[in-house]
């Protein structure tokens, strides 16, 4: 595995991961970077809706601001306000599960789900039953994150058809809090209540659908404050499983 310049790993993440608050931004950073990475592997937004920044051995596409000012506005409305609101959940402690979903426009249904699952080294939390190790590295983290990248790269190239028109999908972000914590009313910015939700997803049909799905582990990343589990899912019909939103 490569060693990353640590000029270059700044540009993505924050040097010190070594405070609760340091390790809650890089968790929000690698939401970022590995969005990035899936959708711009994935064609799901043009080129020009992406930067691209080296890493170690690797070339990362990073999200940014497209030229059209139609573009931008769109892009700020959805894409940043999604970033926005999963950082703010998630330095409160408050995030669980957020799910990006490809969802067809012919018939609301579930081309692929990628699940990000964070834990916290908090009590009263939720952890996904995870344990937590009072020494992960810096450098183990960076060649988590470079694993984590290879393996979103190798898996999107090897084993997913291409979308080859994204005007027939949508795209989005949903998330589930830490019920034990949250308060009932909070919501970050650029999410509302799915009750209260007006959108051309029909959300009641796709979360009470019984589904199965493939899983595939594509990132597993740790610090001495947080986990971060990233899960690939494509459905299929005939199943006994439902999808929690």
């Amino acid at each position: 595995m490569s060693t990353i310049d640590s000029r270059e790993w700044c540009k993505f993440f924050p040097l010190d991961i070594t405070t609760e608050s340091d390790s809650a931004l890089f968790l929000h950073r690698l939401f970022t970077v590995t969005l990035s990475a899936l959708t711009a592997r994935r064609h799901i937004f043009s080129n020009d809706h992406f930067s691209s920044k080296k890493l170690g051995s690797l070339f990362v596409p990073l999200f940014t601001r497209p030229s059209s000012m139609t573009e931008q506005q769109r892009f700020n409305s959805t894409v940043f306000s999604w970033i926005q609101g999963v950082h703010q959940a998630l330095s409160n402690g408050y995030l669980k599960l957020a799910t990006f979903f490809v969802i067809s426009k012919l018939d609301d249904s579930i081309l692929e789900m990628y699940e990000y699952y964070f834990a916290y080294n908090s009590t009263g939390i939720d952890n996904h039953n995870e344990s937590f190790s009072s020494t992960t590295s810096v450098d183990d983290i960076q060649q988590q994150v470079l694993k984590a990248l290879e393996q979103i790269n190798q898996f999107v190239d090897e084993r997913l058809q291409s979308i080859d028109n994204r005007s027939s999908y949508r795209f989005c972000v949903k998330i589930q809090y830490n019920s034990s914590i949250t308060p009932d009313d909070y919501q970050p910015p650029g999410f509302v209540d799915s009750n209260e939700i007006v959108s051309p997803i029909n959300w009641n049909k796709i979360s009470t659908t019984k589904i199965t799905s493939s899983r595939k582990i594509l990132a597993q990343i740790k610090t001495a404050h947080h986990k971060m589990l990233l899960v690939f899912r494509t459905p299929s019909t005939n199943s006994s499983m439902k999808i929690y939103l």
